[in-house]
């Protein structure tokens, strides 16, 4: 009978450990590739195309903006790409690297470099 408590004591508290991980790893989730990028996406459409404009120049009034992806490996992982279009119909394709550094060029240039990826399109 002592041998039973303890096994279903050991068991209870295996059980306890694991519950306790388990809600650990949900309050503390991974850390993200691309925090500027995260707060980019928590933005209000408005506010985010105005952050994004900066980026092209100050003639760009920002009207939409559409999130392309983000890098997950390679070379340029944690690069995010962000489709823009100006009040004046130009588009732009922005890359923001996980150091918030921004580069930004049209979507025709992007689209015949990009290899394979497009302005507007998720990859």
């Amino acid at each position: 009978m002592t041998t039973r408590l303890a096994h279903c004591a050991a068991l209870g508290m295996a059980a306890l450990l694991i519950a306790g991980s388990v809600a650990a790893a949900t309050r503390h989730p991974a850390r993200s590739l691309n925090p500027a990028n995260d707060r980019l996406v928590r933005m209000a459409p408005a506010a985010r195309a105005a952050e994004l404009a900066q980026a092209v120049g100050h003639w760009c009034i920002g009207t939409e903006t559409f999130l392309m992806g983000v890098s997950d490996s390679g070379r340029g992982a944690g690069n995010a790409y962000w489709s823009l279009r100006c009040a004046d119909g130009s588009t732009w394709a922005i890359q923001i690297d996980p150091l918030a550094e921004v580069t930004a060029i049209d979507c025709d240039t992007f689209n015949a470099q990009g290899a394979g990826k497009e302005c507007f399109k998720k990859f």
